[in-house]
């Protein structure tokens, strides 16, 4: 059975209730072969579902150590939208 699911502003994604993992759905999406292959190599990765993934993995690490890295200057995130705060944190 397919269901129809609104996300994050996306007209529509079908997901099987009894054929995918909870959290798991299957899309069709264009994907520029010439990244596909250099993130591969640099990930190590043999299938673009391995690659998404890897890569999926390495944009949140990278955004946990920034936060880390923010809070242990103790700046306030909310203030990262503000370009000179910015500048003043990473200084």
């Amino acid at each position: 059975m397919e269901v129809t699911i609104p996300v994050s502003g996306e007209e529509a994604i079908f997901h099987r209730e009894n054929g995918y993992p909870g959290g798991m759905t299957k899309r069709l999406i264009d994907v520029d072969d010439e990244k596909l292959g250099a993130v591969r190599t640099l990930l190590g990765t043999g299938t673009l579902k391995a690659t998404v993934d890897g890569a999926f993995d390495e944009v949140l690490a990278l955004d946990h150590r920034r936060r880390t890295l923010l809070a242990e200057r103790e700046v306030d995130l909310e203030e990262m939208s503000d370009p000179d705060a910015r500048q003043t944190a990473w200084g």
